[in-house]
């Protein structure tokens, strides 16, 4: 029987059955990271809707007293909002490597069939096109040559794409800068309260 297609068979089946639950299972994985990734916004969109409610409060406040409760409630929603936002984003990466564990999976078992029909390493190039060394993965991936991980780490792990820096990055960053203006608006007018004449 021929080397390659048994790599790629199981039970019997065709290279494409092997192919086709490769991606079944990148596809459920990406599916998961998704559905945290909406989850976790609309949570935190939630906490910073009430806690930019309860800074017009405060600032609408006159009475240190008012301004001081109000306030102590904000920073208790923003603590519950940043406690959540470090776990959610450790889960969120730990599910992003799911995703790239199914990636080369694929790759790899692509590496058997015609370059012209590796379609998913080709689309992983493609999203690296910005690089300078789109030719080199071009040449690398889709050629006869044997490919080993480090070389597959070059289309999956090295480095977040556009999209992945945004949504698994600079967005917690965001939330968090979101939070830390609140908390310095609310008190600093609350301490202005008790200080002005």
């Amino acid at each position: 029987m021929d080397k390659k297609i048994t790599h790629l068979n199981m039970s019997n089946n065709k290279p494409s059955d092997y192919l086709d639950y490769l991606l079944e299972g990148a596809e459920l994985n990406d599916s998961l990271l998704q559905a945290y990734r909406n989850f976790h916004l609309t949570l935190q969109s939630i906490f910073i809707a009430i806690g930019a409610g309860l800074l017009v409060a405060i600032l609408a406040f006159n009475e240190p007293i008012r301004s001081t409760l109000a306030t102590l409630i904000l920073v208790i929603l923003g603590i519950i909002s940043i406690y959540i936002l470090i776990h959610m984003r450790k889960i969120i990466i730990a599910r992003g490597k799911d995703v790239n564990f199914w990636h080369r999976k694929i790759i790899r078992a692509e590496q058997d069939l015609p370059p012209d029909r590796r379609y998913f390493t080709q689309f992983k190039i493609h999203q690296k096109l910005h690089r300078s060394d789109a030719d080199h993965l071009q040449k690398l991936f889709l050629s006869t040559r044997i490919i080993n991980d480090n070389d597959i780490d070059l289309l999956v792990e090295r480095g977040l794409g556009h999209t992945r820096k945004i949504l698994d990055k600079w967005l917690f960053v965001g939330i968090g800068i979101i939070w830390l203006l609140l908390f310095i608006i609310s008190i600093g007018y609350t301490i202005y309260c008790y200080i002005r004449p």
